[in-house]
């Protein structure tokens, strides 16, 4: 159950995402509110709350993951076709162009959608074991950590 001050901020965060202006809007000190947003969204009742309010929001204006990616696709299929060149004078120049960042863009978000650019290692366990697997970011690895762990995995997999 919610306080009435929590059940604010969860109102006040849905309208922008921005977890410091909503405890500000809710009546939290402005000096902690960066502090209090994250203390409140750490809470589970409230992160319950936001999903929910999100889930009932999104269903009052139909808007659906088929919606969504339909939307992605219909804008890569559009900034992929080719379009004229024209000079100052409006005539053709022969030249094709496209909005190659939009369908990279567009492209990217349905790769992260179909989960094809997560960085996740996959562990082995022991014999009797299925293998485990651990997801983990490793962009900030360097060479030597990541061939290491690549070695480790190579190890577990060889039992």
């Amino acid at each position: 159950m919610l306080t009435p001050k929590q059940a604010l901020f969860v109102k006040e965060y849905l309208v922008d995402m921005n977890g410091t202006q909503a405890a500000i809007r809710a009546g939290y000190s402005e000096r902690t509110a960066n502090e209090q947003a994250s203390r409140l969204l750490a809470n589970a009742s409230i992160r319950e709350a936001v999903a929910e309010n999100s889930k009932a929001r999104a269903a009052k204006v139909d808007i659906t993951a088929e919606y969504v990616l339909q939307t992605i696709k219909n804008t890569i299929e559009r900034c992929a076709q080719a379009e004229p060149v024209l000079d100052r004078d409006g005539a053709p120049t022969g030249e094709y162009k496209f909005d190659s960042a939009a369908v990279l863009k567009g492209t990217e978000q349905l790769g992260k959608y179909l989960k094809l650019f997560t960085d996740k290692v996959s562990i082995g366990g022991a014999d009797d074991l299925p293998p485990v697997s651990s997801v983990i970011n490793i962009s900030g690895l360097s060479t030597s950590a990541l061939a290491e762990i690549l070695a480790l995995q190579d190890a577990a997999n060889r039992r």
